[in-house]
């Protein structure tokens, strides 16, 4: 697999050049050592398929409720990203964070002159769905799964929409846009608190 790292003080960035699609296993602990030989924290972004069973699902809401549902989360083309932290955080820390990477995914996707319309971790545009996200913790790190369609085809049982048809051609500049500006904010939050003084 074709892939390039760079490192920011904190965040590996590994771009995959290949086209990967995205089961829900990639969300498992050590994935991005396991494929890429990364240890440290580490957000992964690919482009490709994104087919996801119930057996590989974390969200239980989702589960319960799309249950009759072979694969709820489907999507023909789309970039994902799979962000892993390693520190000792608690869940709520780790949706905190997933936040932030929505936050960011919604700021780099509207300066194409493009509104969207957020709903907890979900981007919309009007009553179309643009992304999904999950975030999960295991017993030796925290996860993040983000994925933004490019194409509105693939879903079943949802209205989607993509960024080619919000008219997004640059594809890879969005995607490498959002990973480098998630990294850059962890690094900002993790200088912050070592100048930080403690009050007494």
């Amino acid at each position: 697999m074709d892939f390039e790292v760079y490192d920011t003080e904190y965040m590996s960035i590994i771009f995959v050049k290949d086209r990967l699609d995205y089961t829900g296993k990639e969300i498992e602990p050590l994935w991005a050592f396991k494929t890429f030989d990364i240890q440290k924290d580490s957000i992964v972004v690919f482009r490709g398929r994104m087919e996801v069973t119930t057996e590989n699902m974390k969200d239980l809401k989702d589960i319960k409720r799309e249950k009759d549902i072979k694969t709820p989360i489907k999507s023909e083309d789309a970039i994902n990203f799979v962000v892993e932290h390693f520190d000792v955080i608690d869940l709520k820390t780790i949706y905190l964070r997933q936040r932030l990477l929505v936050f960011i995914a919604k700021e780099v996707i509207e300066s194409y002159n493009i509104k969207l319309k957020r709903d907890g971790d979900d981007l919309y545009f009007e009553d179309k769905k643009l992304s999904v996200c999950i975030a999960c913790k295991g017993t030796v790190s925290a996860k993040i799964h983000l994925g933004i369609n490019v194409k509105s085809k693939g879903a079943e049982h949802v209205k989607i929409i993509g960024l080619e048809d919000l008219g997004i051609k640059d594809i890879d500049k969005v995607m490498r846009e959002i990973a480098i500006n998630y990294a850059k904010e962890i690094d900002k939050i993790e200088r912050d608190l070592r100048k930080t003084l403690p009050l007494i």
